[in-house]
Protein backbone atom coordinates (compact mmCIF):
# COMPACT_ATOMS: atom_id res chain seq x y z
CA UNK A 1 0.00 0.00 0.00
CA UNK A 2 1.37 3.42 -0.90
CA UNK A 3 1.94 6.11 1.73
CA UNK A 4 -0.78 8.22 0.15
CA UNK A 5 -3.32 5.36 0.21
CA UNK A 6 -2.36 4.62 3.83
CA UNK A 7 -2.88 8.26 4.80
CA UNK A 8 -6.29 8.29 3.12
CA UNK A 9 -7.28 5.08 4.94
CA UNK A 10 -6.21 6.54 8.31
CA UNK A 11 -8.21 9.70 7.57
CA UNK A 12 -11.33 7.74 6.68
CA UNK A 13 -11.05 5.58 9.80
CA UNK A 14 -10.60 8.66 12.00
CA UNK A 15 -13.68 10.28 10.45
CA UNK A 16 -15.73 7.13 11.02
CA UNK A 17 -14.64 7.02 14.67
CA UNK A 18 -15.65 10.65 15.23
CA UNK A 19 -19.00 10.23 13.47
CA UNK A 20 -19.77 7.02 15.30
CA UNK A 21 -18.27 8.36 18.53
CA UNK A 22 -16.38 5.77 20.54
CA UNK A 23 -18.56 2.68 20.45
CA UNK A 24 -18.70 0.49 23.50
CA UNK A 25 -15.87 -1.86 24.25
CA UNK A 26 -18.45 -4.63 24.53
CA UNK A 27 -21.74 -5.01 22.68
CA UNK A 28 -24.80 -3.68 24.44
CA UNK A 29 -28.48 -3.19 23.67
CA UNK A 30 -29.26 -0.97 20.70
CA UNK A 31 -30.98 2.40 21.10
CA UNK A 32 -34.76 2.19 20.93
CA UNK A 33 -34.88 4.73 18.09
CA UNK A 34 -32.55 5.31 15.17
CA UNK A 35 -32.85 9.04 15.87
CA UNK A 36 -31.25 8.47 19.29
CA UNK A 37 -27.94 7.84 17.56
CA UNK A 38 -28.04 10.77 15.11
CA UNK A 39 -24.81 12.74 15.55
CA UNK A 40 -25.31 16.42 16.43
CA UNK A 41 -27.53 18.64 18.55
CA UNK A 42 -31.22 17.96 19.15
CA UNK A 43 -33.35 20.38 21.15
CA UNK A 44 -36.70 18.94 22.17
CA UNK A 45 -39.83 21.12 21.98
CA UNK A 46 -40.96 22.11 25.48
CA UNK A 47 -44.31 20.33 25.08
CA UNK A 48 -42.59 17.08 24.05
CA UNK A 49 -39.97 16.85 26.80
CA UNK A 50 -40.01 13.82 29.07
CA UNK A 51 -38.99 13.58 32.71
CA UNK A 52 -35.49 12.44 33.51
CA UNK A 53 -35.73 8.77 34.49
CA UNK A 54 -34.58 7.52 37.86
CA UNK A 55 -30.83 7.10 37.50
CA UNK A 56 -28.67 6.50 40.54
CA UNK A 57 -25.42 4.81 41.34
CA UNK A 58 -21.94 5.05 42.79
CA UNK A 59 -19.70 7.98 42.00
CA UNK A 60 -15.98 7.87 41.30
CA UNK A 61 -15.49 8.93 44.93
CA UNK A 62 -17.57 5.98 46.19
CA UNK A 63 -20.66 7.96 47.28
CA UNK A 64 -24.20 7.11 46.18
CA UNK A 65 -25.88 9.70 43.97
CA UNK A 66 -29.42 9.96 42.57
CA UNK A 67 -29.38 12.19 39.49
CA UNK A 68 -32.83 13.60 40.28
CA UNK A 69 -31.35 15.14 43.44
CA UNK A 70 -29.41 17.48 41.15
CA UNK A 71 -32.44 18.91 39.27
CA UNK A 72 -34.87 21.68 40.15
CA UNK A 73 -32.57 24.63 40.76
CA UNK A 74 -31.24 25.17 37.26
CA UNK A 75 -30.00 23.32 34.21
CA UNK A 76 -28.22 19.98 34.58
CA UNK A 77 -25.65 18.84 32.03
CA UNK A 78 -25.03 15.07 31.98
CA UNK A 79 -21.97 14.10 29.93
CA UNK A 80 -21.26 10.45 29.11
CA UNK A 81 -17.56 9.69 28.62
CA UNK A 82 -14.79 7.12 29.16
CA UNK A 83 -11.05 7.37 29.67
CA UNK A 84 -10.44 5.18 26.60
CA UNK A 85 -12.59 7.38 24.31
CA UNK A 86 -10.42 9.60 22.11
CA UNK A 87 -13.09 12.29 21.39
CA UNK A 88 -13.80 12.41 25.15
CA UNK A 89 -10.18 13.41 25.75
CA UNK A 90 -10.68 16.44 23.55
CA UNK A 91 -13.97 17.66 25.01
CA UNK A 92 -13.47 16.93 28.72
CA UNK A 93 -11.12 19.86 29.58
CA UNK A 94 -13.54 22.26 27.82
CA UNK A 95 -16.48 20.86 29.77
CA UNK A 96 -14.51 21.18 33.01
CA UNK A 97 -13.85 24.84 32.28
CA UNK A 98 -17.45 25.47 31.26
CA UNK A 99 -18.75 23.85 34.45
CA UNK A 100 -16.77 26.36 36.49
CA UNK A 101 -17.83 29.37 34.42
CA UNK A 102 -21.56 28.44 34.46
CA UNK A 103 -21.76 27.57 38.15
CA UNK A 104 -23.00 31.07 39.08
CA UNK A 105 -25.84 30.68 36.55
CA UNK A 106 -27.13 27.59 38.41
CA UNK A 107 -25.86 25.13 35.82
CA UNK A 108 -24.64 21.86 37.31
CA UNK A 109 -22.62 19.14 35.63
CA UNK A 110 -22.59 15.39 36.12
CA UNK A 111 -20.38 12.89 34.33
CA UNK A 112 -21.21 9.26 33.58
CA UNK A 113 -18.03 7.20 33.21
CA UNK A 114 -18.95 4.45 30.80
CA UNK A 115 -17.41 0.94 30.77
CA UNK A 116 -14.30 1.97 32.64
CA UNK A 117 -12.63 1.13 35.91
CA UNK A 118 -13.08 3.59 38.76
CA UNK A 119 -9.29 4.05 39.00
CA UNK A 120 -8.94 4.96 35.31
CA UNK A 121 -12.02 7.17 35.53
CA UNK A 122 -10.71 9.05 38.57
CA UNK A 123 -7.33 9.60 36.90
CA UNK A 124 -8.97 10.83 33.68
CA UNK A 125 -11.35 13.20 35.52
CA UNK A 126 -8.49 14.62 37.57
CA UNK A 127 -6.24 15.17 34.53
CA UNK A 128 -9.12 16.81 32.64
CA UNK A 129 -9.95 19.12 35.56
CA UNK A 130 -13.49 17.77 35.93
CA UNK A 131 -14.30 18.48 39.57
CA UNK A 132 -18.03 17.76 39.34
CA UNK A 133 -19.45 14.34 40.36
CA UNK A 134 -19.24 11.33 38.03
CA UNK A 135 -21.32 8.17 38.18
CA UNK A 136 -19.52 4.91 37.39
CA UNK A 137 -21.35 2.80 34.78
CA UNK A 138 -19.14 -0.24 34.06
CA UNK A 139 -21.89 -2.27 32.36
CA UNK A 140 -23.92 0.43 30.58
CA UNK A 141 -26.94 -0.04 32.84
CA UNK A 142 -27.27 3.66 33.70
CA UNK A 143 -26.86 4.80 30.10
CA UNK A 144 -29.54 2.33 28.99
CA UNK A 145 -32.04 4.23 31.18
CA UNK A 146 -31.36 7.46 29.30
CA UNK A 147 -33.22 6.40 26.15
CA UNK A 148 -32.70 9.73 24.37
CA UNK A 149 -28.95 9.00 24.23
CA UNK A 150 -27.41 6.25 22.12
CA UNK A 151 -26.42 3.16 24.06
CA UNK A 152 -23.64 2.36 21.58
CA UNK A 153 -21.69 5.61 21.27
CA UNK A 154 -19.93 8.14 23.38
CA UNK A 155 -19.35 10.91 24.07
CA UNK A 156 -22.89 12.15 24.38
CA UNK A 157 -24.42 14.89 26.47
CA UNK A 158 -27.91 15.35 27.90
CA UNK A 159 -29.20 18.75 29.01
CA UNK A 160 -32.01 18.68 31.60
CA UNK A 161 -34.11 21.81 32.21
CA UNK A 162 -34.93 23.27 35.62
CA UNK A 163 -38.18 21.22 35.78
CA UNK A 164 -36.28 17.94 35.44
CA UNK A 165 -37.29 17.44 31.79
CA UNK A 166 -34.84 16.19 29.16
CA UNK A 167 -34.50 19.31 27.01
CA UNK A 168 -31.63 18.65 24.59
CA UNK A 169 -28.92 16.20 23.67
CA UNK A 170 -25.64 16.27 21.85
CA UNK A 171 -24.56 12.99 20.27
CA UNK A 172 -20.85 12.94 19.56
CA UNK A 173 -18.14 15.28 20.80
CA UNK A 174 -19.03 18.86 21.68
CA UNK A 175 -17.16 22.07 22.40
CA UNK A 176 -17.53 24.48 25.26
CA UNK A 177 -18.97 27.11 22.89
CA UNK A 178 -21.54 24.72 21.40
CA UNK A 179 -22.63 23.41 24.79
CA UNK A 180 -22.88 26.95 26.21
CA UNK A 181 -25.25 27.88 23.35
CA UNK A 182 -27.48 24.87 23.99
CA UNK A 183 -27.55 25.51 27.75
CA UNK A 184 -28.46 29.17 27.21
CA UNK A 185 -31.31 28.19 24.89
CA UNK A 186 -32.65 25.71 27.45
CA UNK A 187 -32.41 28.39 30.15
CA UNK A 188 -34.56 30.73 28.00
CA UNK A 189 -37.26 28.11 27.34
CA UNK A 190 -40.44 28.54 29.32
Amino acid sequence: MSKQAGAVLVGVLAAVCVLASCGRAEPGPKATSTSASRVGVTIFAVAQRRHLPDVAGRTLSGATLAVRSMVGQGVLVVNVWASWCIPCRGESPELASLAVSLRAQHVRFLGVDEQDTAAKGRSFAEKSGMTYPHLVDPTGTLLDKLKVLPSMGIPSTLIVDRRGLMAARIVGPTTGAQLRQVVEQVQRDR
